[in-house]
């Protein structure tokens, strides 16, 4: 993908939660699922709040070299050599619930977990033939706490991390594509064993 490829995954990751809980939040609503810091000041009245908090180099695909398939199967496969391998990690927080309790926070976030899970790859669209896969990574409390204590003016919330993996920034020029075999040549040498033989 191009150097907008996080840009591009967080996007596609905010529409496919926004599609699935959409149908469970009365108008007028503001903004469904804010994609930012959780202490931006519109993120206190979205539903949910997804925020990228780390972004690592894959270390399994980092010398694999990226190959993209044409939406045209008649044209080549793409390939980058020098493409950067990412795993990104989103933080996934209910926001609070208008009610006295935080009930409407957890189905919403119930909710967004169930479309992520259903449907790990995102693929299609702005994503350019690429498949990013997502998975829930397991958190303990004081990971959880860590990311947290960024924003000491924000109550914790009931949340979940996402693993989005791989996301590739691609060079500007791709690796050209070798000349395809047009003709082969061979033959036959007697071996010399054989010669002395028939002799």
């Amino acid at each position: 993908m191009s150097a907008s490829a996080f840009n591009i995954v967080a996007k596609t990751l905010k529409e496919r939660i926004e599609a699935a809980v959409k149908g469970l939040i009365v108008p007028p609503h503001r903004e469904i699922v804010h994609v930012g810091p959780l202490d931006d000041k519109d993120a206190k009245d979205a539903k949910l709040v997804l925020f990228l908090y780390r972004v690592s180099v894959n270390t399994d695909l980092r010398n694999a070299g990226h190959r993209v398939v044409s939406p045209n199967p008649t044209d080549p496969i793409v390939r980058f050599d020098n493409a950067i391998p990412f795993d990104l990690h989103f933080v996934l927080s209910a926001s609070p619930s208008s009610a006295a309790d935080d009930l409407d926070g957890l189905l919403h976030l119930g909710t967004a977990i169930q479309a992520v899970n259903d449907t790990p790859d995102l693929v299609g669209g702005a994503l350019l033939g690429n498949t990013v896969r997502l998975s829930f990574e397991a958190m303990t409390t004081e990971e959880m706490g860590r990311i947290w204590a960024l924003f000491p003016a924000v109550n914790y919330r009931t949340s979940v991390v996402i693993l989005a993996t791989p996301v590739w920034i691609d060079p500007l020029q791709s690796t050209p594509a070798a000349h395809p075999v047009v003709s082969e040549k061979y033959w036959v040498e007697p071996l010399y064993g054989e010669l002395q033989h028939g002799a």
